[in-house]
């Protein structure tokens, strides 16, 4: 039996049952879901989440040996006492907790914020990579 979960689904699971094995192994936290796209590269990971309308002073990002933490808020810009008819965009805090099986360079590490797309690129530690070895001839 397969059985998928919507992000909105999952989000849910998760404050239905804070302890779920589920919603820690796939590494989300908080009020929001964070959608990311992850590319190898022979020398680094690039990781590419959307976080419409947040502005880089709203983004908190922390690299550890290999676990890459995006946390952050999407405020409410509204008045309180605004109506609305329908309500659907993320309001709350998020966090995003990625664990890589090679450590990272940290030090390496470049981020940019456009048009709502973080694009994050992360170099792995120099004895991680891989090494290519020439092979001589007599």
């Amino acid at each position: 039996m397969t059985l998928y979960m919507t992000p909105r689904h999952r989000a849910r699971m998760q404050h239905a049952y804070p302890g779920d094995r589920v919603a820690r192994h796939v590494g989300i936290h908080g009020d929001v879901h964070v959608p990311v796209d992850v590319k190898e590269e022979q020398d680094a990971f690039v990781i590419i989440a959307t976080l419409p309308g947040l502005e880089a002073d709203d983004l908190n990002i922390e690299i550890l040996e290999n676990i890459v933490d995006i946390s952050g808020e999407f405020k409410k810009e509204d008045e309180e006492d605004d109506e609305y008819l329908r309500s659907e965009r993320a309001v709350g805090n998020f966090q995003r907790r990625l664990r890589f099986a090679t450590k990272l360079e940290a030090a390496d590490a470049e981020a940019s914020l456009k048009n709502g797309i973080l694009t994050l690129r992360i170099a792995k530690v120099e004895e991680e990579r891989p090494k290519t070895i020439k092979v001589k001839t007599k």
